[in-house]
């Protein structure tokens, strides 16, 4: 994991996303229901899961494993990891979490299973990381995570940024295979990334899903103020004054007044399921 995205986790970021994680995790439901069905976590197995955030996933296994089993969290965010604790605390739960680089964290051998929900696209060097992550899955073990698919592919992502990129400085385009959410986007790249590394029967499933911004009495405001937090539109924010921040707000209540529907706003969403083992 480069510094760069080590401090941008413990700085700003980490701390909003930390504060919204119930929102969040309701956004993200969907996936973690379709990556823990194909995990399909065992009574006493032994787990690791990568890029735990605050928690959501970890805690979800360790009911399943129960006492018999262990779940370890592993993420370099403390303000997200201080969330998950307190989560694990207040649920009594047995799952443990550790501030750590899951690229070069040495295993013992003997996991299970490695699961990440959205915590492995940030690798330096991806294909280095994923074989020291091979060091702690146990002859066999499971490898199972979910990654986004394109840009296009994810309306939630793509809506929102070309509302708001008129509001933009102009820059360089970006490197689409540089470390970042939509980096493991190219399914021949991430299939290639994961033999370099050394897993073995490597699939992938499309998996498609609405993706909640806002619900409640008015939905496009709350989709509104989830943008401006989270997203592409977050750097307007960050970026401009209070004039690009009304103009921001305007021009995502454009976009989003067409998936405002039945109390709620929901744009498309799409991830890769990854399934491989040792």
């Amino acid at each position: 994991m480069n510094e760069a995205m080590r401090d941008y986790w413990n700085a700003d970021a980490g701390h909003t996303w930390a504060e919204m994680q119930a929102r969040l995790d309701l956004s993200l439901s969907p996936v973690t229901a379709a990556l823990l069905s194909l995990a399909a976590p065992m009574v006493g197995g032994r787990v690791l899961d990568i890029g735990c955030g605050s928690g959501e996933t970890a805690l979800a296994l360790a009911t399943v494993v129960g006492e018999g089993g262990d779940v370890l969290g592993v993420d370099i965010s403390r303000p997200l990891l201080e969330v998950a604790e307190a989560r694990a605390e207040a649920l009594d739960s047995d799952a443990q979490f550790i501030e750590a680089d899951a690229a070069t964290l040495a295993g013992q051998g003997d996991r299970d299973l490695v699961i990440s929900r959205f915590g492995v696209m940030f690798f330096d060097d991806p294909a280095a990381a994923f074989a020291n992550i091979r060091t702690h899955a146990r002859p066999e073990g499971r490898l199972r995570f979910a990654c986004w698919r394109t840009p296009a592919d994810n309306g939630w992502a793509g809506v929102p940024l070309k509302a708001v990129v008129p509001l933009l400085p102009p820059s360089a385009p970006a490197d689409p295979l540089a470390p970042g959410p939509f980096a493991f986007a190219d399914p021949d790249r991430l299939v290639g990334i994961l033999e370099t590394a050394g897993w073995q029967d490597i699939d992938l499933q499309r998996f498609d899903f609405d993706m909640l911004l806002g619900q409640g009495d008015d939905p496009l405001a709350a989709a509104i103020e989830f943008s401006m937090r989270v997203g592409p539109a977050a750097r307007v924010v960050r970026e401009g004054d209070a004039g690009v921040r009304a103009a921001a707000e305007a021009a995502l209540r454009a976009a989003y007044a067409p998936y405002a529907a039945d109390g709620r706003v929901a744009l498309p969403g799409s991830v890769w399921l990854v399934s491989a083992h040792a």
